[in-house]
């Protein structure tokens, strides 16, 4: 009973980051099922429930309210997120403030309350029953998965039916949830935007690849390195897995990090969902568009404008820039159909063309010698700010990975963060340069970078920092103290700092 508990205390740590999300004015619950009321059967009889006839579980499952946190601007993409076991939906609102992309809104539902083998028959909040923590036992009970597969693809179709494009809609979870989110996403028979994976492992048996017009859906996969529950090589199988099939999939272990979510992760999710929700741009065009068109990443099966013709109905609509990616013509969605299906549609289409496009935010962390002249140019004269991080080797190896993370969510949009090599003796912390706006270029040495650079950005370009941003951030649980924490404490902007964690060679 003892070793139980543990388990369980580990499976429910899903939103502990996060505080009550009661507060956030703009919170809504709907539910999106009425079924009958919560599972409370003796354990044995949870096992027998499970090989009744199927669609019974289900039948007799109750999913709780799905949590809304509204998109602090207008809308043009959601984001529904599943809890891990004994969780509800509610504290993962937060997700909204927290990853803050101000177009996307959040639907958090809640699981059915059941009978979970694995903790002595305790009811709680469950996707589905577990009857172990081995892989073979975490999938046992694949009609209660299938059954919340369903009730996620049932959620989908709802927020399509709202006026939400399904190329606009990105599924995840954390644990249990992320396992649900990842079969509901390669068993959706519309394109999706994306989808996301949080210490979670791949639901082989209920989904084994993702349906046609889905195969080429983003995916990102998150997992702590020291997870005990479900193991980083899980995370790490489930990424080797998808990159095989062809997904395009990214993702990151976390070192320190166990059977939870943290701050850390929220920077990549970011990224993530600002790339694949990206601003949202419909215009109306007539033939011919006055634009060229490429492919883009490779794996991606998207296209993305690539030139604007002088005189073209896409130049003169002055709302398609270059590098814009292509989504849907006359709402015949082809996004990660490929380059001939995004033509046959464009080809195929009659009179006034409508296009949807997406358009992700510029990479602010390029390698600066990966920019033209002319893009340099730009930046130097036109951004808020220049800075350059040395990623050589010897920075690599004293966090400079992490101090890039850190000053791209430290600075507003109108900064450009580049990675670039080595502007002289690497010290105990990551050479850092900071420039622009006509500035005196200026690098920061030694073990104060992310402290010295902040200094400067504050007292050159007057940025306004705020200190529980830089807590939360750099040093959200951590009380180590460590060298370069010295300038950011003198400023007032953190306590202590740790930053052993600088994700080099934990990438997947």
């Amino acid at each position: 009973m003892y070793t139980r508990v543990l388990c369980l205390a580990a499976l429910c740590a899903s939103a502990a980051a996060f505080s009550p999300s009661s507060s956030i004015p703009s919170l809504r619950s709907t539910r999106h099922a009425a079924i009958s009321p919560s599972l409370a059967t003796a354990p044995s009889a949870s096992r027998a429930m499970r090989h009744s006839p199927a669609g019974s579980l289900s039948m007799q499952a109750s999913y709780g309210k799905t949590q809304v946190a509204e998109s602090t601007e207008a809308a043009t993409g959601t984001v529904i997120f599943l809890h891990g076991l004994g969780d509800t939906g509610n504290g993962w609102t937060k997700l909204r403030d927290t990853i803050s992309v101000p177009h996307v809104k959040f639907l958090c539902p809640t699981a059915p309350l059941r009978d979970v083998a694995q903790c002595d028959g305790m009811s709680m909040p469950a996707w589905f029953d577990i009857d172990g923590l081995t892989p073979s036992e975490l999938r046992s009970d694949s009609e209660g998965i299938q059954a919340s597969v369903d009730h996620v693809l049932k959620i989908i179709d709802d927020e399509i039916a709202s006026g939400t494009p399904s190329d606009r809609i990105v599924v995840g979870g954390f644990s249990q949830g992320g396992n649900v989110a990842l079969a509901a996403a390669m068993q959706a028979k519309v394109p999706l935007g994306g989808a996301i994976g949080l210490s979670t492992w791949y639901p082989r048996g209920i989904a084994d690849k993702p349906s046609d017009v889905n195969s080429k859906m983003p995916i990102f996969i998150g997992h702590g390195e020291n997870d005990p529950i479900a193991k980083a090589e899980w995370g790490r199988k489930t990424f080797e897995y998808l990159t095989e099939i062809g997904m395009p999939t990214e993702g990151n272990i976390y070192p320190e990090m166990g059977h939870e979510f943290k701050p850390a992760q929220t920077t990549d999710l970011k990224v993530f969902i600002n790339r694949v929700l990206g601003t949202a741009t419909t215009v109306e065009l007539s033939k011919p568009l006055g634009m060229t068109l490429e492919e883009g990443a490779e794996g991606e099966g998207m296209v993305v404008v690539s030139g604007l013709k002088e005189g073209g109905s896409a130049e003169a609509s002055g709302a398609i820039q270059v590098g814009d990616q292509i989504l849907a013509i006359n709402e015949n969605i082809v996004k990660g159909q490929g380059f001939d299906a995004t033509m046959d549609a464009i080809v195929g289409a009659e009179g006034q063309v409508s296009v949807r496009l997406n358009r992700p935010p510029a990479d602010r962390t390029v390698a600066w010698t990966a920019l033209s002249e002319e893009e340099q140019d730009r930046r130097l004269n036109s951004s808020g700010g220049i800075i350059k991080v040395c990623t050589d080797r010897a920075c690599m190896n004293q966090g400079s990975k992490a101090t890039v993370r850190w000053l791209t969510e430290l600075t507003p949009e109108t900064f450009s963060v580049t990675r670039c090599s080595c502007t002289g003796s690497c010290g105990k912390g990551p050479n850092v340069v900071v420039s622009g706006k006509g500035k005196e270029e200026k690098v920061v040495y030694e073990t104060n970078s992310v402290g010295q650079a902040v200094k400067m950005l504050m007292e050159e370009f007057e940025l306004q920092v705020d200190p529980n941003k830089v807590q939360n951030l750099i040093n959200p649980d951590k009380n180590v103290e460590f060298g370069m924490s010295d300038e950011l404490v003198r400023q007032g902007l953190m306590k202590t700092v740790d930053v052993r964690s600088s994700f080099a060679g934990n990438r997947f």
